[in-house]
């Protein structure tokens, strides 16, 4: 060690073996002395002691976005601008919420009477675009609404706790769930760009806020050359689409009081043209419909995950499990709602 890698932290950490992913430097203290001999002469000498300790939040960057790269393997397709087995400009739009998923919650009997981890997360979520795609193949479809984010990992952080530190029981690392989350992701787009091109919208949430996030940048560079998937993966916290004349209204949570001038205000250049609005939530882990604000029409998301620990301490119910999608016309506005029913 000499004097400029005394300082540096990321040598300090690498030096004394701690990751620099995963430790962050509290202190160090560095001596400096001088030794004599006759077969040397004077020698410098440094030693070093630290204090360190485990990080909470993950600061992504462009090397763990090409690591992702690397890793990922689709298992559906690996070429761009597949042409779409059931595109048609026929003014209906298939709508795919993923809503609570919780990927890495770790649940079971004991303490929750259910079982949830990452091998029963991945066949739930295969299983219900399998019955999504099973059951409109028949049908023509001029786009896919892909709504990702909503809580769909469990835990933020290599602490595995929710964006603001709500201790989680998780079933594996924060680097094998990120790993094994966009692939995922990958994985749906593809199974659902088969039917009609996909537009991706990444809705933020309580309990992945900068896990998403990150893994959404790797998804928006994945398909940056493929014409037929588009990916909105910025980070605001609700997301505007015009579904013809359908105002759509994407949100992990909102006040009900206020949602009528909170979407009103935020998306009023759509508002006035639009015949159905329509705003869709999550976060309860129930399905529920609340009174027409005007012609805002409110509906809360089921989830198809296993429920955590602290939910059933904490007595907050959550209705079946199943997974709601939703055919939208351009002039009629919601015609179909396909319940994807998980035993």
């Amino acid at each position: 060690m000499n004097q400029e890698e005394a300082k540096d932290v990321n040598f300090l950490l690498e030096k004394h073996g701690f990751s620099k992913l995963a430790w962050e430097l509290v202190s160090c203290r560095n001596n400096i002395w001088n030794v004599s001999n006759k077969q040397d002469g004077i020698q410098t000498l440094y030693s070093s002691k630290i204090v360190v300790k485990p990080k909470k939040e993950y600061s992504w960057n462009e090397e763990d976005i090409e690591n992702l790269f690397s890793i990922i393997k689709t298992d559906y397709r690996n070429k761009l601008n597949v042409l779409p087995k059931q595109y048609e400009i026929n003014g209906d739009t298939l709508v795919v919420p993923i809503a609570d998923f919780h990927y890495a919650l770790l649940s079971d009997n004991y303490s929750t009477s259910n079982e949830y981890n990452l091998e029963i997360a991945e066949q739930i979520y295969y299983y219900t675009l399998n019955d999504i795609i099973n059951r409109v193949k028949h049908r023509n479809f001029e786009k896919v609404l892909f709504v990702v984010g909503n809580d769909f990992v469990n835990a933020d952080n290599l602490a595995g706790t929710t964006t603001k530190l709500t201790p989680q029981d998780n079933a594996s690392s924060w680097f094998t769930t990120v790993v094994k989350a966009t692939q995922l992701i990958i994985n749906g787009i593809d199974m659902l760009s088969e039917i009609a091109p996909v537009s991706v919208q990444y809705v933020p949430s309580n309990h992945d806020l900068h896990t998403m996030f990150g893994i959404m940048q790797t998804i928006n560079a994945w398909y940056k050359n493929d014409d037929n998937i588009k990916i909105d993966s910025s980070p605001l916290p609700r997301k505007y689409c015009r579904v013809g004349k359908t105002l759509l209204c994407l949100s992990h949570d909102i006040k009900i009081k206020d949602a009528l001038k909170i979407i009103t205000t935020e998306a009023k250049d759509m508002w006035s043209e639009s015949e159905h609005i329509i705003c869709l939530l999550a976060h309860l882990h129930q399905s529920m419909i609340y009174e027409k604000q005007g012609y805002l029409e409110i509906m809360r998301l089921p989830t198809m995950s296993g429920w955590s620990r602290w939910s059933n301490d904490m007595g907050y119910l959550q209705t079946e499990k199943k997974n709601q999608s939703f055919i939208i016309n351009d002039e009629l506005g919601i015609t179909d709602v396909i319940n994807t029913i998980i035993k």
